[in-house]
């Protein structure tokens, strides 16, 4: 199945990087991002935002304080033996659920650009332009492609990346 709308930019991975990207550029140049998976996801990592990053979520339409988010001011572990450590975080952060973060972002950048799910499984330069080939062989062109997918993913391994052959550490 070919595409023969030709993109500025087509982004690879709709995680953060990619869906910050979206919407960095969504607004200027004809933008295609393609995520793997159905959004959103829950996922097991930190839900711990400091601060500093709030004028730039709020610059992509995101208030997290509406998206749930609780405010953290303070820090505190406690050893397996009860022991207790505690500090006040100089900058301070908020919590929020990856899931409602990730919704909230996807939201806003469908929005401004094209979104679709579907694995990508090939990438190819070729006569100063990209072409982007999908498993169910879709086919996309664009002037760029930013892959802001995780590292050692299929793709990595059918652009035979050098760091493929070694141990993870």
């Amino acid at each position: 199945m070919e595409n023969s709308e030709v993109f500025d930019v087509i982004i690879i991975g709709g995680g953060l990087a990619g869906l910050t990207c979206a919407l960095q550029l969504g607004g200027a140049f004809n933008v295609l991002m393609i995520e793997k998976d159905t959004f959103p996801q829950h996922k097991v990592c930190g839900e711990y935002v400091s601060n500093e990053i709030l004028p730039f979520l709020k610059s992509l339409n995101i208030d997290p304080m509406e998206l749930g988010a609780k405010v953290i001011t303070d820090l505190e572990i406690t050893t397996h033996s009860g022991k207790k450590i505690h500090s006040t975080l100089p900058l301070g952060g908020f919590g929020i659920s990856r899931y409602a973060l990730d919704q909230a972002l996807f939201d806003e950048a469908k929005k401004i650009c094209t979104t679709m799910e579907q694995s990508v499984v090939g990438v190819h330069f070729s006569e100063d332009q990209f072409t982007v080939t999908t498993k169910n062989d879709s086919i996309f062109r664009g002037r760029y492609v930013i892959g802001a997918f995780g590292k050692r993913s299929n793709l990595d391994k059918s652009l035979d990346r050098s760091f493929i052959q070694q141990k993870s550490p």
